[in-house]
């Protein structure tokens, strides 16, 4: 079997199995999985026999099926459930370090947070402790700093387990570009890197900087601020998504539409549900089907399916006629569960 690329083949479900296609619809490794999922890192988790194990993009095992669970390969290594621990493993199936862990995360900036009798500390590339276990929890490393609680109280270390900011926030979150949400008597607000307040606490809700830009809510409806505080698109949604690829999904009275990162409305807000764009396509439900349209809010197919997904690597899935499908960008299906003639 010709190798491909991993991360551009989908997954497909044909007759209770899973396998994979190509970008043409080609079926590269045939369905023989009870689960399978998509590739990370160049590799797929995938279960057989109930076991759980990791092919490489020509169907072949590059580590057999042996766990009762596991976790998609990032940044070169994965996890894996043996017993009632959890392991790490590397992408030639060996083990990293002879730790056991209760729980772990995956890595980040060189370290990952696991939890080891009730604490949480973090472990290098070499599967050692670089911090000891000492925190009632800890999350990821960003921008040099890992977020923790210490006696319900949020705050932030770097990698040698220095304390850069004091746990003193009852609700905070990782650091998402140069800036973090933290909770101030029941307002949010942003702290940068030093821990200083740089976008003062007044938004009744507030999610973290996505593309340089964060939906925030004031007397109920959301905008979206830079990094700096301020408001880039006015308080006039009732509901508001992330940024995703320059577009944010956007609704007033039960209709979706998206806005740009000028705030300019780009699809009308008219459709009954939409999902994020991805190869420059969004799906939108307009009554009970599923069409696409582009950054321009022109349909350019048509709705017709029950279900469709977003565009991934040149593909999307959707359901039509009862059959799961995938269509090219202009629409053609390139590979169906069941004819559809």
């Amino acid at each position: 079997m010709r190798p491909v690329a991993a991360e551009s083949l989908q997954v497909i479900y044909d007759d209770g199995k899973f396998g994979y296609i190509n970008p043409e619809g080609d079926v590269v490794i045939p369905p023989s999985y009870e689960i399978a999922y998509i590739f990370r890192d160049g590799l797929a988790p995938v279960r057989v026999d109930g076991q759980w194990g990791y092919i490489d993009s020509t169907g072949v095992f590059v580590i057999e099926p042996q766990y009762r669970q596991v976790t998609p390969f990032k940044q070169g290594f994965a996890r894996a459930h043996v017993g009632d621990r959890q392991i790490y493993l590397r992408k030639d199936g060996t083990r990293l370090g002879s730790l056991m862990v209760d729980f772990g995360y995956h890595f980040s900036e060189g370290q990952a947070f696991v939890a080891l009798d009730g604490k949480y500390g973090t472990i290098d590339t070499t599967g050692t402790f670089a911090i000891e276990p000492q925190y009632d929890q800890g999350y990821f490393f960003s921008h040099g700093l890992g977020l923790v609680k210490v006696d319900d109280r949020y705050g932030y270390i770097d990698r040698k387990g220095d304390v850069v900011v004091p746990p003193v926030y009852v609700e905070a979150d990782n650091f998402w570009g140069s800036r973090a949400r933290v909770k101030v008597d029941g307002l949010w607000g942003f702290i940068d890197t030093t821990g200083a307040m740089v976008v003062e606490p007044g938004f009744e809700d507030a999610w973290s900087f996505i593309e340089e830009l964060a939906r925030v809510r004031k007397d109920g409806l959301w905008g979206f601020i830079d990094t700096s505080g301020a408001l880039v698109v006015p308080y006039r949604y009732e509901v508001a998504e992330n940024f995703s690829g320059g577009y944010a999904r956007v609704s007033n009275r039960r209709k979706w539409g998206f806005i740009d990162k000028k705030g300019t409305e780009v699809v009308p807000i008219v459709y009954n549900e939409v999902k994020p764009f991805g190869n420059g396509l969004a799906p939108v439900r307009s009554g009970v089907r599923w069409g696409y349209v582009d950054t321009n809010g022109t349909m350019v197919i048509e709705p017709r399916f029950v279900q469709a997904e977003s565009f991934y690597k040149g593909l999307a899935k959707v359901s039509l006629k009862g059959s799961q499908a995938y269509i090219d960008a202009d629409g053609n299906i390139v590979w169906s569960e069941k004819p559809l003639e």
